[in-house]
């Protein structure tokens, strides 16, 4: 019975870092993704907020040439 119960809590706290690590995404970095699945990301919290903002935006601008886009976490 014991051994039941444990295994069901690991099992529950498994799941939940799985979904709360791949969903987790920091403010001040730049995500990109491309049509080919392939995914990138650049940090950019060093840069005050605007620069970050005009950086993701040409990066966004440079990966639009290989089917590609960039959003910046805020």
């Amino acid at each position: 019975m014991k051994k039941r119960i444990v295994l069901i809590a690991a099992s529950i706290f498994g799941f939940s870092l799985l979904f709360n690590s791949c969903s987790k995404k920091e403010s001040g970095i730049c995500y990109c993704s491309f049509y080919s699945g392939d995914r990138t990301h650049y940090d950019l919290r060093d840069l005050p907020k605007q620069q970050q903002i005009d950086s993701c935006n040409h990066l966004s601008e440079l990966a639009s040439n290989f089917a590609g886009s960039c959003k910046l976490k805020k």
